[in-house]
Protein backbone atom coordinates (compact mmCIF):
# COMPACT_ATOMS: atom_id res chain seq x y z
CA UNK A 1 0.00 0.00 0.00
CA UNK A 2 1.40 3.40 -1.07
CA UNK A 3 -0.52 5.53 1.56
CA UNK A 4 -3.73 6.35 2.58
CA UNK A 5 -5.39 9.54 1.25
CA UNK A 6 -8.46 11.72 2.33
CA UNK A 7 -10.76 12.71 -0.37
CA UNK A 8 -12.76 15.35 0.48
CA UNK A 9 -16.04 15.85 -1.95
CA UNK A 10 -19.40 16.68 -1.77
CA UNK A 11 -20.16 14.62 -4.74
CA UNK A 12 -20.68 10.69 -4.29
CA UNK A 13 -19.84 9.70 -7.42
CA UNK A 14 -16.55 11.87 -7.99
CA UNK A 15 -15.74 9.94 -4.44
CA UNK A 16 -16.49 6.49 -6.05
CA UNK A 17 -14.07 7.13 -9.06
CA UNK A 18 -11.29 8.73 -7.29
CA UNK A 19 -11.10 5.67 -4.74
CA UNK A 20 -11.40 2.98 -7.52
CA UNK A 21 -8.38 4.70 -9.41
CA UNK A 22 -6.64 5.18 -6.75
CA UNK A 23 -7.16 1.63 -5.31
CA UNK A 24 -6.11 0.48 -8.53
CA UNK A 25 -2.58 2.19 -8.18
CA UNK A 26 -2.28 0.85 -4.53
CA UNK A 27 -3.60 3.69 -2.57
CA UNK A 28 -6.13 3.22 0.43
CA UNK A 29 -9.20 5.79 0.22
CA UNK A 30 -10.77 7.76 2.97
CA UNK A 31 -14.04 9.99 2.19
CA UNK A 32 -15.28 13.07 3.66
CA UNK A 33 -18.39 15.51 1.97
CA UNK A 34 -17.88 18.07 4.44
CA UNK A 35 -15.48 20.34 5.38
CA UNK A 36 -15.36 19.75 9.29
CA UNK A 37 -15.80 15.85 8.38
CA UNK A 38 -12.53 16.28 6.82
CA UNK A 39 -11.03 18.16 9.72
CA UNK A 40 -11.90 15.12 11.99
CA UNK A 41 -11.02 13.09 9.67
CA UNK A 42 -7.52 14.32 9.77
CA UNK A 43 -6.90 14.32 13.17
CA UNK A 44 -8.24 10.85 13.88
CA UNK A 45 -6.94 9.07 10.39
CA UNK A 46 -3.11 10.55 10.23
CA UNK A 47 -3.64 10.61 6.28
CA UNK A 48 -0.41 10.95 4.10
CA UNK A 49 -2.27 13.17 1.83
CA UNK A 50 -6.02 15.12 1.42
CA UNK A 51 -7.50 15.51 -2.12
CA UNK A 52 -10.12 18.88 -1.77
CA UNK A 53 -12.80 19.98 -3.21
CA UNK A 54 -12.99 23.88 -3.29
CA UNK A 55 -16.89 23.66 -3.04
CA UNK A 56 -18.27 22.06 -0.06
CA UNK A 57 -21.44 22.06 1.72
CA UNK A 58 -20.05 24.01 4.61
CA UNK A 59 -17.26 26.04 3.71
CA UNK A 60 -14.92 26.35 1.25
CA UNK A 61 -11.51 24.50 0.73
CA UNK A 62 -10.12 27.91 1.87
CA UNK A 63 -10.74 27.82 4.86
CA UNK A 64 -10.18 23.95 5.61
CA UNK A 65 -7.06 24.37 3.54
CA UNK A 66 -5.94 27.42 6.22
CA UNK A 67 -7.35 24.93 9.05
CA UNK A 68 -5.18 22.24 8.38
CA UNK A 69 -2.08 24.43 7.45
CA UNK A 70 -2.12 25.75 11.57
CA UNK A 71 -2.90 22.33 12.22
CA UNK A 72 -0.76 19.88 10.11
CA UNK A 73 1.67 22.60 8.03
CA UNK A 74 3.55 19.62 6.74
CA UNK A 75 0.23 17.28 5.20
CA UNK A 76 0.03 17.34 1.61
CA UNK A 77 -2.53 19.04 -0.09
CA UNK A 78 -4.31 18.95 -3.70
CA UNK A 79 -6.64 20.92 -5.00
CA UNK A 80 -9.60 19.17 -7.32
CA UNK A 81 -11.85 22.15 -8.78
CA UNK A 82 -14.14 22.28 -11.82
CA UNK A 83 -14.26 26.24 -11.57
CA UNK A 84 -13.53 28.54 -14.45
CA UNK A 85 -12.26 31.23 -12.23
CA UNK A 86 -8.55 30.63 -11.18
CA UNK A 87 -8.35 32.89 -8.61
CA UNK A 88 -9.16 30.45 -5.52
CA UNK A 89 -6.86 28.00 -7.07
CA UNK A 90 -4.00 30.86 -7.21
CA UNK A 91 -4.98 31.39 -3.44
CA UNK A 92 -5.16 27.86 -2.32
CA UNK A 93 -1.39 27.93 -3.76
CA UNK A 94 -0.28 30.74 -1.81
CA UNK A 95 -1.80 28.81 1.16
CA UNK A 96 0.23 26.20 1.18
CA UNK A 97 -1.54 24.12 -1.22
CA UNK A 98 1.03 20.88 -3.39
CA UNK A 99 -0.66 21.22 -6.58
CA UNK A 100 -4.05 21.24 -8.09
CA UNK A 101 -6.69 18.98 -10.41
CA UNK A 102 -9.38 19.82 -12.67
CA UNK A 103 -12.42 18.39 -12.98
CA UNK A 104 -12.74 16.17 -14.90
CA UNK A 105 -9.01 14.72 -14.04
CA UNK A 106 -6.17 13.03 -15.75
CA UNK A 107 -5.35 9.78 -14.30
CA UNK A 108 -1.26 9.93 -14.86
CA UNK A 109 -1.05 13.34 -13.78
CA UNK A 110 -3.59 12.09 -10.36
CA UNK A 111 -0.64 9.27 -9.91
CA UNK A 112 2.29 12.24 -11.08
CA UNK A 113 0.59 14.43 -8.34
CA UNK A 114 0.67 11.89 -5.37
CA UNK A 115 4.06 10.56 -5.65
CA UNK A 116 5.41 14.47 -5.22
CA UNK A 117 2.94 14.19 -2.56
CA UNK A 118 4.54 11.06 -1.28
CA UNK A 119 7.94 12.39 -2.02
CA UNK A 120 7.06 15.96 -0.26
CA UNK A 121 6.13 13.75 2.87
CA UNK A 122 8.83 11.80 3.25
CA UNK A 123 11.23 15.00 3.16
CA UNK A 124 8.92 16.70 5.63
CA UNK A 125 9.54 13.66 7.76
CA UNK A 126 13.42 13.75 7.44
CA UNK A 127 13.84 17.63 7.44
CA UNK A 128 11.78 16.70 11.19
CA UNK A 129 14.05 13.65 11.88
CA UNK A 130 16.94 16.30 11.59
CA UNK A 131 16.06 18.89 13.14
CA UNK A 132 15.03 16.64 16.23
CA UNK A 133 18.78 15.81 15.84
CA UNK A 134 20.40 19.35 15.53
CA UNK A 135 18.04 20.42 18.78
CA UNK A 136 19.83 17.08 20.75
CA UNK A 137 22.81 19.26 19.73
CA UNK A 138 21.65 22.19 20.75
CA UNK A 139 19.14 21.80 23.34
CA UNK A 140 19.14 20.87 26.70
CA UNK A 141 21.82 17.56 25.55
CA UNK A 142 24.24 19.88 25.23
CA UNK A 143 24.68 21.24 28.73
CA UNK A 144 27.02 18.80 29.92
CA UNK A 145 27.28 17.68 33.70
CA UNK A 146 25.33 16.46 36.55
CA UNK A 147 26.58 18.48 39.41
CA UNK A 148 23.49 19.61 41.71
CA UNK A 149 24.23 23.08 40.13
CA UNK A 150 24.07 22.35 36.69
CA UNK A 151 20.59 20.45 37.36
CA UNK A 152 19.06 23.56 38.87
CA UNK A 153 20.44 24.94 35.75
CA UNK A 154 18.48 22.89 33.40
CA UNK A 155 15.64 22.88 35.25
CA UNK A 156 15.03 26.28 35.01
CA UNK A 157 15.92 26.62 31.03
CA UNK A 158 13.55 24.49 30.88
CA UNK A 159 10.83 26.27 32.24
CA UNK A 160 11.87 29.41 30.66
CA UNK A 161 11.85 27.42 27.09
CA UNK A 162 7.84 26.50 27.35
CA UNK A 163 7.29 30.37 28.31
CA UNK A 164 8.07 32.85 26.04
CA UNK A 165 9.24 35.23 28.60
CA UNK A 166 11.81 37.43 28.22
CA UNK A 167 15.09 35.70 29.76
CA UNK A 168 18.31 37.35 31.58
CA UNK A 169 21.12 35.22 31.58
CA UNK A 170 23.96 36.07 34.37
CA UNK A 171 27.24 34.41 34.74
CA UNK A 172 30.87 35.04 34.38
CA UNK A 173 32.79 34.85 30.97
CA UNK A 174 33.29 31.35 29.69
CA UNK A 175 29.95 29.94 31.76
CA UNK A 176 28.21 29.06 28.37
CA UNK A 177 25.59 31.63 28.27
CA UNK A 178 25.27 31.26 24.39
CA UNK A 179 24.81 27.44 24.83
CA UNK A 180 22.31 27.85 27.31
CA UNK A 181 20.44 30.38 24.87
CA UNK A 182 20.42 27.78 22.18
CA UNK A 183 19.08 25.30 24.14
CA UNK A 184 16.22 27.78 25.71
CA UNK A 185 15.43 28.59 21.43
CA UNK A 186 16.10 24.59 20.48
CA UNK A 187 13.81 23.57 23.27
CA UNK A 188 11.11 26.16 22.82
CA UNK A 189 8.00 26.56 20.55
CA UNK A 190 10.14 29.21 18.27
CA UNK A 191 12.87 26.44 17.22
CA UNK A 192 11.74 26.76 13.97
CA UNK A 193 12.56 30.05 13.22
CA UNK A 194 15.90 31.77 13.26
CA UNK A 195 18.72 32.30 16.19
CA UNK A 196 20.47 35.75 15.67
CA UNK A 197 23.06 36.19 18.04
CA UNK A 198 24.34 39.47 18.85
CA UNK A 199 27.86 40.46 21.12
CA UNK A 200 26.34 44.07 22.43
CA UNK A 201 30.28 44.74 23.48
CA UNK A 202 31.54 44.33 19.68
CA UNK A 203 28.82 46.34 17.59
CA UNK A 204 30.89 49.17 15.76
CA UNK A 205 30.51 52.89 17.52
CA UNK A 206 28.12 54.95 15.74
CA UNK A 207 26.44 51.54 14.03
CA UNK A 208 24.85 50.23 17.01
CA UNK A 209 21.30 51.63 15.52
CA UNK A 210 22.13 50.62 12.68
CA UNK A 211 23.32 47.16 13.43
CA UNK A 212 20.05 46.35 15.73
CA UNK A 213 17.26 48.16 13.95
CA UNK A 214 18.23 48.56 10.68
CA UNK A 215 18.93 51.42 8.22
CA UNK A 216 16.91 52.93 5.00
CA UNK A 217 18.65 53.64 2.18
CA UNK A 218 21.13 56.76 2.09
CA UNK A 219 19.79 57.46 5.70
CA UNK A 220 23.57 58.24 6.23
CA UNK A 221 27.16 57.89 4.18
CA UNK A 222 27.69 54.59 3.43
CA UNK A 223 24.09 53.51 3.81
CA UNK A 224 23.86 52.28 -0.01
CA UNK A 225 20.81 50.39 0.37
CA UNK A 226 18.12 48.34 3.01
CA UNK A 227 19.74 46.94 5.68
CA UNK A 228 17.09 44.46 7.78
CA UNK A 229 18.84 45.13 11.77
CA UNK A 230 18.99 42.33 13.77
CA UNK A 231 15.28 42.31 14.94
CA UNK A 232 13.90 42.14 11.64
CA UNK A 233 16.09 39.12 10.82
CA UNK A 234 15.34 37.30 14.38
CA UNK A 235 11.43 37.81 13.56
CA UNK A 236 9.40 34.66 14.11
CA UNK A 237 13.02 33.65 16.63
CA UNK A 238 14.53 34.41 19.15
CA UNK A 239 17.07 37.41 19.29
CA UNK A 240 20.06 36.83 21.72
CA UNK A 241 21.85 39.97 22.65
CA UNK A 242 25.27 38.94 24.51
CA UNK A 243 26.76 41.92 26.95
CA UNK A 244 23.82 43.70 26.52
CA UNK A 245 25.24 45.44 29.53
CA UNK A 246 27.95 47.12 26.90
CA UNK A 247 24.96 48.83 25.02
CA UNK A 248 25.15 53.10 25.02
CA UNK A 249 22.69 55.04 27.46
CA UNK A 250 21.09 55.83 23.76
CA UNK A 251 20.50 52.64 22.72
CA UNK A 252 19.46 51.35 25.92
CA UNK A 253 16.32 53.58 25.52
CA UNK A 254 16.01 52.66 22.27
CA UNK A 255 15.70 48.79 22.95
CA UNK A 256 13.76 49.58 25.87
CA UNK A 257 10.99 50.53 23.47
CA UNK A 258 10.81 47.77 21.03
CA UNK A 259 10.69 45.39 24.16
CA UNK A 260 7.86 47.06 25.47
CA UNK A 261 5.94 47.90 21.93
CA UNK A 262 7.41 44.89 19.90
CA UNK A 263 7.96 47.58 16.88
CA UNK A 264 11.31 48.55 15.33
CA UNK A 265 11.75 51.98 13.33
CA UNK A 266 14.66 51.70 10.94
CA UNK A 267 17.51 54.89 10.58
CA UNK A 268 16.01 57.12 8.27
CA UNK A 269 12.78 55.45 7.79
CA UNK A 270 9.29 56.78 9.11
CA UNK A 271 7.21 53.65 9.54
CA UNK A 272 7.11 51.55 12.71
CA UNK A 273 7.71 47.96 11.66
CA UNK A 274 6.18 45.26 13.93
CA UNK A 275 8.49 42.16 15.14
CA UNK A 276 7.93 38.86 16.59
CA UNK A 277 10.85 38.22 18.37
CA UNK A 278 11.91 36.29 21.51
CA UNK A 279 14.52 37.94 23.97
CA UNK A 280 17.18 35.78 25.21
CA UNK A 281 19.54 38.40 27.11
CA UNK A 282 23.17 38.20 29.00
CA UNK A 283 25.75 39.44 31.18
CA UNK A 284 28.70 38.74 32.74
CA UNK A 285 28.01 42.09 35.03
CA UNK A 286 26.07 42.34 38.04
CA UNK A 287 23.09 44.61 36.27
CA UNK A 288 20.95 45.18 39.06
CA UNK A 289 24.39 46.71 40.82
CA UNK A 290 25.02 48.53 37.51
CA UNK A 291 21.68 50.06 37.05
CA UNK A 292 21.28 51.13 41.12
CA UNK A 293 24.87 53.48 40.42
CA UNK A 294 22.88 54.74 37.25
CA UNK A 295 25.69 52.83 34.94
CA UNK A 296 22.60 50.95 33.16
CA UNK A 297 18.89 51.90 32.84
CA UNK A 298 16.49 50.64 35.62
CA UNK A 299 13.62 50.29 33.64
CA UNK A 300 15.56 48.36 30.92
CA UNK A 301 17.00 46.07 33.68
CA UNK A 302 13.52 44.87 34.69
CA UNK A 303 12.06 44.68 31.42
CA UNK A 304 15.33 42.12 30.85
CA UNK A 305 15.23 40.65 33.88
CA UNK A 306 11.38 39.05 33.46
CA UNK A 307 13.46 35.56 34.30
CA UNK A 308 16.78 35.82 35.75
CA UNK A 309 18.82 32.98 35.46
CA UNK A 310 22.35 32.45 36.85
CA UNK A 311 25.06 30.06 35.43
CA UNK A 312 27.63 28.77 37.98
CA UNK A 313 31.42 29.17 37.06
CA UNK A 314 33.12 25.98 37.13
CA UNK A 315 34.83 26.17 39.87
CA UNK A 316 31.07 25.44 41.31
CA UNK A 317 30.61 22.46 39.29
CA UNK A 318 32.31 19.96 41.12
CA UNK A 319 33.15 16.75 39.15
CA UNK A 320 31.29 18.02 35.80
CA UNK A 321 35.30 18.80 34.62
CA UNK A 322 36.03 15.17 34.01
CA UNK A 323 32.66 15.23 31.83
CA UNK A 324 33.31 18.52 30.10
CA UNK A 325 36.88 17.42 29.28
CA UNK A 326 36.10 13.79 28.11
CA UNK A 327 32.90 15.32 25.78
CA UNK A 328 35.51 18.50 24.64
CA UNK A 329 38.09 15.65 23.56
CA UNK A 330 35.40 13.26 21.40
CA UNK A 331 34.28 16.21 19.81
CA UNK A 332 37.81 17.65 18.84
CA UNK A 333 39.74 14.10 18.31
CA UNK A 334 36.68 13.71 15.86
CA UNK A 335 36.83 17.17 14.38
CA UNK A 336 40.64 17.31 13.69
CA UNK A 337 40.87 13.90 13.20
CA UNK A 338 42.90 12.83 16.02
CA UNK A 339 43.44 8.85 17.43
CA UNK A 340 42.91 9.92 20.74
CA UNK A 341 40.43 7.46 23.14
CA UNK A 342 40.71 9.22 26.60
CA UNK A 343 42.71 11.29 29.22
CA UNK A 344 45.48 9.69 31.44
CA UNK A 345 45.13 9.68 35.31
CA UNK A 346 47.70 12.03 35.92
CA UNK A 347 46.55 14.32 33.18
CA UNK A 348 43.22 14.46 34.55
CA UNK A 349 43.93 14.77 37.71
CA UNK A 350 45.65 18.36 36.76
CA UNK A 351 42.73 19.42 35.01
CA UNK A 352 40.38 18.74 38.15
CA UNK A 353 42.86 20.78 40.25
CA UNK A 354 42.91 23.92 37.71
CA UNK A 355 40.48 26.57 39.13
CA UNK A 356 39.33 27.78 35.79
CA UNK A 357 39.13 31.50 35.86
CA UNK A 358 38.14 31.02 32.12
CA UNK A 359 35.48 28.81 33.27
CA UNK A 360 33.77 26.10 30.60
CA UNK A 361 35.48 28.26 27.59
CA UNK A 362 38.87 28.11 28.78
CA UNK A 363 38.69 24.16 29.42
CA UNK A 364 37.71 23.75 25.99
CA UNK A 365 40.48 26.06 24.35
CA UNK A 366 42.82 23.61 26.43
CA UNK A 367 41.65 20.63 25.41
CA UNK A 368 41.26 21.30 21.52
CA UNK A 369 45.03 22.57 21.80
CA UNK A 370 46.03 19.12 23.74
CA UNK A 371 44.11 16.95 21.15
CA UNK A 372 46.26 19.00 18.55
CA UNK A 373 49.39 18.16 19.91
CA UNK A 374 48.88 15.15 21.74
CA UNK A 375 51.03 12.19 20.39
CA UNK A 376 49.99 9.15 21.98
CA UNK A 377 46.52 7.55 22.09
CA UNK A 378 45.61 9.15 25.39
CA UNK A 379 46.04 13.15 26.15
CA UNK A 380 49.03 13.01 28.64
CA UNK A 381 50.73 15.96 30.82
CA UNK A 382 52.58 16.18 27.44
CA UNK A 383 50.30 17.82 25.58
CA UNK A 384 48.84 20.20 28.38
CA UNK A 385 50.00 23.87 28.07
CA UNK A 386 53.31 24.51 30.51
CA UNK A 387 51.71 27.04 33.46
CA UNK A 388 48.61 23.84 33.83
CA UNK A 389 51.18 21.06 34.14
CA UNK A 390 53.72 23.44 36.56
CA UNK A 391 51.08 24.87 39.00
CA UNK A 392 49.15 21.23 39.94
CA UNK A 393 50.28 18.74 37.68
CA UNK A 394 53.63 17.98 38.95
CA UNK A 395 53.71 19.96 42.60
CA UNK A 396 53.73 17.37 45.25
CA UNK A 397 52.06 18.24 49.19
CA UNK A 398 54.48 19.28 51.81
CA UNK A 399 55.56 15.88 53.32
CA UNK A 400 57.88 15.54 56.04
CA UNK A 401 61.51 14.81 54.89
CA UNK A 402 63.44 11.76 56.95
CA UNK A 403 65.88 13.05 59.46
CA UNK A 404 69.52 13.65 58.39
CA UNK A 405 67.82 14.31 54.84
CA UNK A 406 68.46 17.84 52.42
CA UNK A 407 66.11 19.59 51.00
CA UNK A 408 65.76 19.79 47.09
CA UNK A 409 64.27 17.62 44.62
CA UNK A 410 63.85 13.90 44.93
CA UNK A 411 62.73 11.20 42.69
CA UNK A 412 60.56 8.39 43.10
CA UNK A 413 62.72 5.32 42.13
CA UNK A 414 62.06 1.44 42.89
CA UNK A 415 62.88 0.13 46.62
CA UNK A 416 64.79 -2.32 44.43
CA UNK A 417 66.81 -0.68 42.51
CA UNK A 418 67.74 2.18 45.39
CA UNK A 419 70.92 3.58 45.84
CA UNK A 420 73.12 4.45 48.74
CA UNK A 421 72.77 3.07 52.38
CA UNK A 422 69.10 2.30 52.11
CA UNK A 423 65.93 4.08 50.63
CA UNK A 424 63.90 6.26 53.25
CA UNK A 425 59.78 5.54 52.72
CA UNK A 426 57.99 8.24 52.42
CA UNK A 427 54.74 8.62 50.96
CA UNK A 428 52.86 5.76 50.27
CA UNK A 429 54.70 3.75 47.45
CA UNK A 430 57.41 6.19 46.95
CA UNK A 431 60.95 6.31 48.07
CA UNK A 432 63.34 9.00 48.21
CA UNK A 433 67.48 8.70 47.40
CA UNK A 434 69.32 11.52 48.01
CA UNK A 435 72.79 10.30 48.65
CA UNK A 436 72.40 9.31 45.01
CA UNK A 437 71.70 13.19 43.98
CA UNK A 438 75.11 13.68 46.10
CA UNK A 439 76.82 11.25 44.07
CA UNK A 440 75.51 13.41 40.94
CA UNK A 441 76.55 16.08 42.44
CA UNK A 442 80.35 15.10 42.83
CA UNK A 443 80.80 13.99 39.43
CA UNK A 444 81.12 10.42 40.18
CA UNK A 445 80.72 8.29 36.87
CA UNK A 446 79.45 4.86 36.70
CA UNK A 447 78.26 2.38 34.05
CA UNK A 448 74.56 2.08 34.66
CA UNK A 449 71.53 1.19 32.16
CA UNK A 450 70.55 3.79 29.27
CA UNK A 451 66.79 4.59 31.26
CA UNK A 452 68.79 5.01 34.32
CA UNK A 453 71.63 7.39 32.86
CA UNK A 454 68.33 9.36 31.12
CA UNK A 455 66.50 9.48 34.13
CA UNK A 456 69.64 11.03 36.38
CA UNK A 457 69.96 13.39 32.94
CA UNK A 458 66.85 14.82 33.00
CA UNK A 459 66.56 15.22 36.79
CA UNK A 460 69.75 17.11 36.71
CA UNK A 461 68.48 19.57 34.11
CA UNK A 462 65.31 20.01 36.12
CA UNK A 463 66.60 20.75 39.51
CA UNK A 464 69.43 23.07 37.78
CA UNK A 465 66.59 24.81 35.70
CA UNK A 466 64.44 25.02 39.16
CA UNK A 467 61.84 22.89 37.04
CA UNK A 468 61.34 25.42 34.13
CA UNK A 469 60.01 22.23 31.89
CA UNK A 470 60.70 24.92 29.05
CA UNK A 471 63.90 25.62 29.78
CA UNK A 472 65.19 22.40 30.78
CA UNK A 473 63.75 21.00 27.49
CA UNK A 474 65.51 23.45 25.21
CA UNK A 475 68.98 23.01 27.10
CA UNK A 476 68.45 19.35 26.50
CA UNK A 477 67.89 19.32 23.20
CA UNK A 478 64.49 17.72 22.99
CA UNK A 479 61.20 19.30 22.86
CA UNK A 480 58.58 19.80 25.24
CA UNK A 481 56.50 17.36 25.03
CA UNK A 482 58.86 14.91 25.27
CA UNK A 483 60.24 16.39 28.70
CA UNK A 484 56.84 16.07 29.83
CA UNK A 485 56.47 12.58 28.71
CA UNK A 486 59.72 11.35 30.05
CA UNK A 487 58.92 12.67 33.70
CA UNK A 488 55.53 10.84 33.28
CA UNK A 489 57.71 7.84 32.36
CA UNK A 490 60.14 8.20 35.11
CA UNK A 491 57.44 9.63 38.05
CA UNK A 492 59.94 12.84 38.89
CA UNK A 493 58.35 14.56 41.03
CA UNK A 494 59.19 18.00 42.81
CA UNK A 495 59.06 17.86 46.48
CA UNK A 496 58.67 20.85 49.21
CA UNK A 497 60.69 20.24 52.53
CA UNK A 498 58.44 20.39 55.92
CA UNK A 499 59.46 23.82 57.32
Amino acid sequence: MDGRILLVDDDATVLAILARDLAEEGYESLTAGTGSAALEAIAREDPDAVILDLLLPDTTGQEVLRAIRRTRPDLPVVILSAQEDASPVVECLRLGALDYLEKPYDRARLVAVLRNARDRRLLHSRVRSLATELRRGEGFDSIVGGSPAVKRLVASLRRAADTEVTVLLEGESGTGKEVAARAIHAEGQRRTGPFVGVNCGALPEGLVESQLFGHEKGSFTGAAGVHRGFFEQADGGTLFLDEVGELPPDQQVRLLRVLQERVVQRVGGAKALPVDVRVVAATNRDLKAEAAAGRFREDLYYRLAVFPVRLPPLRERGDDVPLLAEAFLRRFADRHRRPIAGITAEAMRVLRAHAWPGNVRELENVIERAAILEDGDRLSLASLPDDLVASHGLELPTTELPPGSRPGVYVKVDPAKAEGPGPVPSMTGSFYAPAMLERLERGEEEILPMEEEERRILLRALERTGWNFQEAAARLGIGRATIYRKIEKYGLRRARPAE
